[in-house]
């Protein structure tokens, strides 16, 4: 019974395309060396599908994404993680953001050879569209539009000053969208450089006829197992 219900469960996800992920696009470029001059400096450009995950790590500033000395709600332009995302269909997108001890960093405040990670508490905001025309700024907006990157529509954000990992998840049509990742440290003592890792993976919305199918499925299996 137990093999046939394994046989099934395969079938089902073959019908219903839920197979396992495949890589997605990513490309990483050093500070200032965008393709794509003017606007946001991006340094990730990631294309992706609708069952698709990628990876990359950096180092960003401990206060890169929030620093209330200045202002509330306020990031630093140049020391944040800019990503212009690629979706080229409509999927749930899942951004994951972790400390990573391993991002080779030689500055000052290194922890032999490494970026630091403990004051690094991921924080990330999402826009929709891409911003390379026009210049750039210190400090942007992480809770709203950012003024001088008209192009970009503010959509959601994550705050974080306490969890050394953060997630969220949206449900997102095709097109271009632009994430601001960076650290929201609240200690004034912390290295000015800590280490991340991002991931971001994508999961397909199953049309109404497969959904039902899934449910069908399940049911199916439901009565196999009252039956033994």
């Amino acid at each position: 019974m137990k093999m046939t219900i394994q046989k099934t469960l395969a079938t089902a996800a073959l019908l219903l395309g839920l197979t396992g992920a495949n890589a997605a696009t990513v490309l990483n470029y050093a500070a200032g060396s965008d393709p794509n001059p003017g606007g946001v400096g991006y340094k990730t450009y990631v294309t992706i599908g609708g069952a698709d995950s990628g990876s990359f790590s950096n180092h960003v500033g401990a206060w890169s994404w929030e620093d209330e000395n200045p202002t509330p709600n306020q990031g630093w332009t140049h020391t944040s993680h800019w990503v212009a995302v690629d979706l080229q269909t409509s999927a749930w997108l899942t951004l994951t953001v972790d400390r990573d001890p391993n991002v080779a960093f030689l500055g000052s405040g290194n922890v032999g050879g490494f970026a630091a990670v403990n004051n690094m508490f991921p924080s990330f905001t999402l826009y929709q569209n891409w911003d390379n025309d026009d210049l750039d700024n210190h400090t942007y907006t992480n809770n709203g539009n950012v003024s001088w990157a008209e192009d970009l529509v503010y959509m959601s954000h994550l705050a974080n000053t306490s969890l050394t990992s953060a997630t969220a998840s949206w449900y997102l049509p095709a097109g271009q969208y632009s994430f601001a990742v960076g650290s929201n440290s609240t200690s004034a003592g912390s290295p000015p450089r800590q280490g991340l890792s991002a991931t971001f993976s994508t999961s397909p919305v199953p049309e109404p006829g497969r959904m039902a199918f899934l449910a069908l499925a399940s049911f199916g299996f439901c009565m196999r197992r009252r039956r033994r």
